[in-house]
């Protein structure tokens, strides 16, 4: 283990501890509140408490002075209860970090620092000890809490400040801000302020305006795209959250000062010499406590590496939904408190009914599209994309598909867009050096009825969005459909043309290859014509002259003699020039095929070749220019067998299918390696002999594992 996880680990260990302490002490604080509650509203309790003589007992009935009505206290601990929850399920389940025992602690003290009953235990521990903990209190429970709660933000997602980075201005006001926050947060506690009051400033605007501040930062410079998809939604749902509590602080403003009821809440805390525990909050402050505690849970949903796509989408919805609501019912209790000063109840509940359902349409509208920006970025109109998709594919032979994959992906807010075609290996990728496709969603691309391709980008962007948005990737699809039949087309084009080039260099250098072989041949003719049968031919001419000058000398003996001669000489002669006509082309070819032609050849005493024709080949005439070139190519690989491998075992095969003529010479002989330079002149001409016929040839061989030279002809 090094010394950085060491100190991790350490780290991790020393919060653990602070968490387990907080729990204790929060704990024992809502506990004492509850009791003071229960004096309060229980008449048999609190004499019992009466008769007891403990200061523990009499403390409970000074704090049950400052207790909150029954409603009100049910409420508060359950949204108390639900911070602890949450704490709980985000310390067992959520991403083991810095980050989640941060927003453990806070939520556990804030379960506490937050619960107006719970500052009934102020009195109840002044009483009971004759100790004034309300510094304390607000020193650990807000203190602490706020601190924690705003560092855990600031450190998502990486836990780590120096990810922030130490030189950025942004990330340096934010975190002085928070600072400046938390102190006001502690002196207004301590100087007798409301911490209602002073709640819905730190959570219900510093903590999500410091929240946007980093997450937006982060959603641009953090090292992976799983972290900056995580700040962008977080950063979001802190906006979202901003919005409504701003929208409420409107409508309580807006209310208030028409003296509209049911505003009040009571607040011990805001007790002070003619000033009533009344406070007109009620309409921000429990809402902000529930948003604080549901922040959190967008923290573990966020960070869940399932269905990530499925997450920015119900967060999107649920966002649009609370704000929808927020400005729908801030509107209506407006309209209500208005209408209800001059018109009847009935009319009020009626106006306010109109106002809303009035509202709902565009107000919904609007909404969706400003969360869909929050959530997913500045889109161009679906018209726009749709213009520079044409523009991109249109007049053009080739239109470029990597930059089509560009404007694909920015219409569509995708952090990726791969265009692929059918047949076509590699994809036209945006961003062109992106390595793999993460999450991402296959949408086939069809053509006249057929399937041409597909275009691939990220599911978060592949989602419903509202509006005028909802066809757009239809659209986009329906319009690629041409263009990638077309590229296609051209791609296939292009691919055979250089297969056609290729194919028409390899023919060239095919012909001339066979062209310098027949000009070897043609003069290992002239020489063999010159060396052998030219000699024969001249020794005939001379032996003819001799039988002449005999007969007209009157020696007939020694005529008769020369005469016999000569025949000898004609039937040498006739051999010469047989052997060398065999050379150029074998007659029994011609006239009898291939089976006869290659029995001929190998079918002889000393031969150590094995002939192997099968009958369809022995009683079947094939083309010319084909029984030549297996003729000559079986030749030939003998003869090779027979120089390199003196001795060896050759076996001839010949074989028809129902496609063409196979054939191979095989040898037990030596081998050869193949990696090497092997390709000598008889294989070249082995090769060229089979393509000059539509054939094709190979060679397999290796050290001590003969030699099998194999072809086909099609026929």
């Amino acid at each position: 283990m090094g010394d950085a996880e060491r100190a991790q680990r350490t780290g991790e260990a020393v919060l653990d501890g602070i968490l387990a302490g907080f729990a204790v002490l929060v704990a024992g604080w809502l506990g004492m509140g509850a009791l003071a509650a229960l004096a309060h509203y229980s008449t048999g309790f609190a004499d019992l408490l009466a008769a007891s003589d403990s200061p523990w007992a009499s403390g409970l009935l000074v704090g049950a002075e400052r207790s909150e009505p029954a409603g009100q206290a049910v409420l508060d601990y359950a949204l108390s209860l639900l911070n602890l929850v949450v704490a709980g399920a985000l310390w067992w389940s959520g991403p083991r970090g810095a980050v989640t025992r941060l927003l453990a602690i806070g939520l556990v003290t804030t379960a506490g620092a937050v619960n107006l009953q719970a500052h009934a235990s102020v009195k109840v521990v002044e009483s009971a000890l004759g100790v004034n903990t309300n510094w304390w209190h607000v020193m650990l429970l807000h203190g602490v809490g706020g601190v924690a709660y705003v560092l855990a933000l600031v450190l998502f997602p990486t836990g780590r400040l120096d990810r922030i980075g130490p030189t950025s201005w942004l990330a340096r006001s934010a975190v002085g801000v928070s600072v400046v926050g938390v102190l006001a947060l502690l002196a207004l506690s301590t100087a007798e302020y409301p911490h209602t009051i002073s709640f819905v400033i730190f959570f219900g605007v510093l903590v999500p305006v410091v929240g946007v501040i980093v997450q937006r930062h982060h959603a641009r410079t953090a090292p992976t795209p799983q972290m900056r998809r995580e700040s962008r939604l977080l950063g979001a749902a802190l906006a979202v959250a901003l919005i409504v509590l701003a929208l409420l602080g409107v409508a309580t403003a807006v209310l208030w000062s028409l003296g509209t009821p049911g505003l009040l809440l009571f607040d011990p805390t805001a007790h002070q010499p003619g000033r009533p525990f009344d406070e007109p909050l009620a309409v921000v402050f429990w809402p902000a406590r529930l948003i604080f505690a549901v922040i959190p849970c967008a923290l573990v949903v966020v960070t869940r590496r399932t269905r990530p796509w499925a997450t920015e989408h119900l967060f999107s919805r649920a966002s649009a939904h609370a704000v929808v609501i927020a400005v729908t019912g801030s509107a209506a209790l407006v309209v209500l408190a208005v209408v209800q000063q001059v018109a009847g109840q009935a009319l009020a509940i009626a106006a306010a009914a109109v106002a809303a359902g009035a509202l709902f349409l565009p107000v919904r509208d609007h909404t969706e599209r400003l969360v869909d920006r929050l959530f997913f970025g500045r889109r161009p109109p679906p018209s726009v994309v749709l213009e520079q998709v044409a523009d991109v594919s249109g007049g053009r032979e080739h239109p470029d598909l990597a930059g089509l994959a560009e404007v694909v992906a920015r219409g569509l807010g995708a952090s990726y867009c791969e265009l692929r075609l059918h047949g076509v290996e590699e994809g036209f990728r945006w961003p062109p050096d992106l390595a793999e496709l993460p999450e991402q969603v296959v949408l086939p691309v069809h053509y006249g009825g057929a399937e041409v391709g597909a275009v691939v980008v990220d599911r978060t962007s592949a989602i419903d969005v509202p509006g005028q948005r909802d066809r757009l990737l239809a659209d986009l699809v329906d319009i690629l459909g041409p263009v990638l039949h077309n590229s296609r087309l051209g791609l296939e084009l292009e691919e055979q043309l250089r297969t056609a080039l290729l194919r028409a260099e390899e023919i060239a250098a095919s012909r001339r290859q066979a062209t310098a072989d027949m000009d070897a041949e043609r003069r290992a003719l002239e020489r063999n014509l010159h060396d052998g049968a030219q000699h024969h031919l001249v020794a005939l001419r001379m032996s003819v002259g001799l039988v002449e000058h005999a007969i007209s000398q009157g020696r007939p003996d020694s005529a008769r003699e020369r005469l016999d001669h000569l025949l000898a000489q004609l039937d040498g002669t006739r051999r010469v020039l047989a052997d060398t006509a065999a050379g150029v082309f074998p007659v029994t070819l011609a006239d009898h095929g291939l089976a006869a032609a290659l029995s001929r050849e190998f079918d002889v005493a000393e031969s150590t070749v094995v002939l192997d024709v099968d009958d369809v080949v022995t009683s079947r005439r094939y083309p010319l220019e084909v029984e030549t070139a297996v003729y000559f190519t079986c030749l030939e690989a003998a003869n090779n067998a027979f120089k390199h491998a003196p001795g060896a075992t050759v076996t001839v095969r010949i074989h028809d299918d129902y496609r063409g003529l196979s054939f191979s010479v095989a040898d037990d002989g030596p081998g050869f390696d193949t990696g090497g330079d092997d390709s000598g002149h008889g294989l070249h001409n082995l090769a060229d002999r089979a393509s000059g016929v539509g054939g094709r040839l190979a060679v397999r061989s290796a050290p001590q594992q003969g030699t099998v030279v194999e072809g086909f002809i099609p026929l």
